[in-house]
């Protein structure tokens, strides 16, 4: 017995991992209450048994893929960032990882509307997705500040939340006109747009004119 657990509780890993892409697909292409337990055993070449073992229901399932996505959003972008040499690069780096998977996976940002319109529809659940969407929002001020630190300035940690805000919102927003138009959101444009945020306000920083900050941070008490 002692050999066989480990061998069970791996078989085990391996079956969540594959149910767990299975119905990442399927919830992207049909939705949450379009998708079935049996359309994802059968995507996920399982049985029903198979899936009821290692989750309470559709809905435990649907938060799963949803943790499981925004983790790996996280540990990407944190990892993006980290391999990029000043704020700029870094950004870009983190843009054009997004703009890479809009384009590699055609399944992978429908899966993230139909996380939101969820979250929308189900008022009991909507703390706890928008408790996860938070967390993008504070990587992206975490990784702002770091990066203004190691060029040697200082963001506020009001500014660099309202700024991780704004950014979140620029590539959730260029991926939907991307999905009805994709030829109006070339790849670099992501990208370009967060550079052109930075580069402004890192312009405002080293000019010497403390004003100009201080009236940046004045739009955020109003």
């Amino acid at each position: 017995m002692a050999v066989r657990t480990p061998i069970r509780e791996e078989h085990r890993a391996l079956t969540r991992t594959r149910v767990l892409e299975a119905a990442a697909r399927v919830f992207a292409r049909r939705g949450f209450h379009g998708a079935s337990v049996q359309d994802i055993a059968r995507e996920a070449g399982a049985t029903t048994g198979a899936i009821y073992s290692n989750f309470a229901g559709k809905e435990d399932l649907y938060l799963a893929v949803f943790e499981e996505h925004v983790a790996t959003q996280i540990r990407d972008y944190t990892d993006t960032f980290a391999r990029g040499r000043d704020l700029d690069e870094r950004s870009r780096g983190g843009a054009d990882h997004w703009m890479a998977r809009l384009r590699e996976d055609p399944d992978f940002f429908p899966l993230y509307m139909e996380f939101w319109a969820h979250a929308m529809r189900d008022p009991k659940l909507r703390p706890r997705f928008a408790a996860h969407f938070a967390s993008f929002r504070e990587t992206f001020a975490q990784l702002i500040e770091q990066g203004a630190r190691d060029a040697g300035l200082e963001a506020p940690p009001a500014l660099a939340q309202r700024l991780g805000t704004v950014i979140n919102a620029l590539g959730n927003g260029l991926a939907l006109e991307r999905l009805t138009d994709p030829d109006a959101v070339p790849d670099e444009l992501l990208g370009w747009a967060i550079s052109l945020l930075f580069n402004l306000l890192l312009m405002a920083a080293r000019s010497g004119d403390a004003g100009e900050l201080e009236r940046l941070m004045e739009g955020l008490s109003t």
